[in-house]
């Protein structure tokens, strides 16, 4: 029963009471949204060079470091990353490796 007064509580505003929505318009905004939230700082992989492809980029590929939001091209990279000291952060930024 919650489930159901959950889902009620979190559709009826998009939807609105009665009234039928374009999916699209409902849509739109969302993954405006999504992709704004997903703008980094860097146009190369900081741990392989490879080239940060906006449009494909996912949450899951962003860290947030010093305030900025930086992109990868796939787990494995977030995970050395992760491993690296902030002057090495910092320096894999401003010269990322040659992409393959």
């Amino acid at each position: 029963m919650r489930r159901v007064l959950l889902l009620t509580c979190l559709l009826l505003p998009a939807y609105g009471c009665g009234e039928s929505a374009d999916p699209a318009s409902v849509a739109a905004p969302a993954a405006a949204a999504a992709t704004a939230a997903l703008q980094v700082v860097n146009a190369k992989c900081p741990i392989m060079g490879g080239d940060i492809n906006a449009a494909d980029l996912t949450a899951e590929l962003v860290r947030e470091w010093n305030g900025q939001k930086v992109g990868f091209c796939c787990p494995p990279c977030l995970e050395e990353w992760d491993e690296l000291s902030d002057e090495q952060k910092a320096e894999r930024l401003k010269n990322p490796p040659k992409g393959h």
